[in-house]
């Protein structure tokens, strides 16, 4: 009788050890998913980020560029820009070559 208690109880042990381990399996891989997840988002956020602090204000985008770099950058304003004329353009296409350098 004491041998069929104990043989039960192992069996109980054993498969309770079993359920436990699989079931921790499960969470422990739903969590690696998670944190995957978690950091793809923090990355976006990141990038979201930089592009509203530095890109929704370009006249701070330029006051970053002359502190940080030693050159100097000119801000052209939309108004100053003019459209090319056919022969203007086909000009500038015959100064550049196939492989980008200027040919004289």
């Amino acid at each position: 009788m004491k041998n069929i208690i104990i043989i039960f109880c192992l069996i109980f042990l054993i498969t309770v050890t079993a359920v436990i381990k699989t079931s921790s399996k499960k969470i422990e891989e739903e969590a690696f998913i998670l944190n995957e997840n978690l950091s793809v988002l923090r990355e976006k956020y990141s990038l979201a980020l930089l592009e509203h602090t530095y890109l929704a204000k370009p006249s701070r985008l330029i006051k970053i560029m002359k502190t940080n770099k030693n050159e100097e950058y000119v801000h052209l304003n939309i108004l100053d820009l003019k459209n090319l004329s056919k022969s203007h353009q086909q000009l500038f296409n015959k100064k550049f070559s196939k492989d980008g350098k200027i040919s004289r």
